[in-house]
């Protein structure tokens, strides 16, 4: 046991010391170019100016962009949401749609560490207390497909940030559905009736869940697993990298 603590602090020793010498983050997440302040953000300053952050008047419930100036969008009036707030750090357009679409497509996994980080910035904008983090399940169909759950990579890299327990037992998808993004936003909502089921409440019981996932669109994704998860959790706190920019209605 010793040894094994020994090997692993020397380990992480060198690691940190192949890191300086060889950085490997050095690179725009957005852009590709090189940048030198690694540390202070992951993307260079043109693409600080130009790529689409989440930054403008958005909904005080789901997040999305607002027009007009109200604080609940239409969307959140018309039908009631399951989870207590959800947010972005960015909008799923240009560059940030991008990095959604290799992660997912891809096989592009080392961009979950980066696209975590803007989310755990967003997060913590808002002092969200959450006790466990739980990641948007996919069908088996589509999970034998892909090979992984992209929501999942997010919510490990989440969890190492806030040191957090990362529980994908909690959710499963139990029903094959067509794409969300084949539909309008009432078939959405259908769509997904009764295709989540908790298989660990224990884990969730009395307890803030961050369920995670890549994008939100109409929110009917994580409204419907919301749906389950407050049977037993005390709240519901969504996060995804990007948010649609269209209207919530």
């Amino acid at each position: 046991m010793k040894f094994q603590s020994l090997k692993d602090k020397l380990h992480k020793f060198f690691s940190g010391v192949l890191e300086v010498l060889f950085p490997s983050k050095i690179k725009c997440m957005f852009c590709g170019r090189e940048i030198f302040d690694y540390e202070k953000q992951p993307y260079c300053d043109s693409c600080a100016k130009s790529a689409p952050f989440n930054n403008a008047k958005r909904c005080k419930i789901c997040d999305c962009e607002m027009y007009d100036d109200g604080e609940i969008c239409d969307g959140c009036k018309d039908y009631a949401k399951h989870f207590d707030r959800a947010v972005a750090p960015m909008k799923y357009e240009g560059v940030a749609k991008t990095l959604v679409l290799k992660l997912k497509n891809d096989n592009a996994l080392y961009l979950a560490d980066d696209m975590a980080r803007l989310m755990s910035e967003r997060l913590n904008q808002e002092s969200f207390n959450f006790d466990v983090i739980v990641p948007v399940p996919l069908s088996p169909k589509s999970l034998k497909a892909r090979k992984y759950n992209q929501a999942k990579l997010l919510a490990d890299a989440l969890g190492k940030i806030f040191d957090k327990t990362v529980d994908d037992s909690v959710l499963i998808k139990i029903k094959e559905t067509k794409h969300q993004k084949n539909l309008n936003i009432s078939q959405r909502k259908t769509n997904l009736h009764g295709a989540f089921k908790i298989q660990n409440k224990r884990a969730v019981f009395g307890k803030n869940v961050l369920l995670v996932d890549d994008v939100v669109t109409t929110g009917a994704t994580a409204n419907e697993c919301s749906s389950v998860l407050k049977k037993y959790a005390k709240r519901v706190w969504v996060v995804c990298f990007a948010r649609n920019p269209l209207k919530n209605k």
